[in-house]
């Protein structure tokens, strides 16, 4: 019984931590405003989310938005993407966050607009 406690606390305490960012992933850009893409090639579409109906209520909203946002990056850099615009502002739901975005490799940062 001491073993199935001290493993539920330690998975609820697991859970509580947000999305980890990739170290290759950090560098990828992510524009919440239109930016030029002349150059750049499209790669797809990424969804990002953090939090679920279990953690919810240990993490933070700014914790639940970083995981969102470190969730696009991983994903962008999966694709093959440096650059990330989001079609979507942030979707919050009760129990997580969400962003929907879109990749490119830019290879240089493109000026904002």
């Amino acid at each position: 019984m001491k073993i199935a406690s001290l493993f539920s606390i330690l998975l609820l305490l697991g859970a509580c931590a947000n999305l980890p960012l990739e170290k290759e992933a950090a560098a990828v850009r992510i524009y919440f405003s239109p930016f030029e893409k002349t150059g750049c090639e499209y790669k797809g579409e990424v969804v990002g989310s953090d939090g679920n109906m279990l953690t919810f209520w240990f993490i933070s909203n700014t914790d639940l938005v970083q995981g969102a946002l470190n969730d696009l990056r991983n994903d962008a850099y999966h694709l093959g993407g440096d650059t990330v615009f989001i079609l979507r502002d942030q979707l919050s739901f009760t129990t997580s966050t969400t962003f929907l975005g879109s990749v490119y490799r830019c290879g240089k940062q493109p000026p904002a607009q």
